[in-house]
């Protein structure tokens, strides 16, 4: 399992550090951001992207939240 934790400064990092050591957890691995290799760019979304396509998708068929945690359930049943 992978957990990541972002800390801002070195003080956190101690912090955070003293707070493994006392619950015992020896399993660490602290990477630095330039560490990382490639840093992922957020770039903003196309706003030329029409959503009114979807609006009214359900038009035709009205769904309550009832039946909808109903057909979830039923799909996660095992198959026999």
């Amino acid at each position: 399992m992978r957990i990541t934790i972002e800390i801002d400064s070195k003080n956190e990092l101690e912090q955070l550090s003293a707070l493994f050591e006392t619950f015992k957890i020896s399993t660490v691995k602290v990477i630095s951001a330039n560490d990382m290799g490639t840093i992922v760019k957020v770039s903003k979304g196309d706003k030329r992207i029409d959503p009114k396509g979807l609006f009214g998708i359900w038009a035709n068929k009205p769904r309550s939240l009832e039946n909808v945690r109903k057909d979830a359930w039923q799909r996660n049943s095992p198959v026999e």
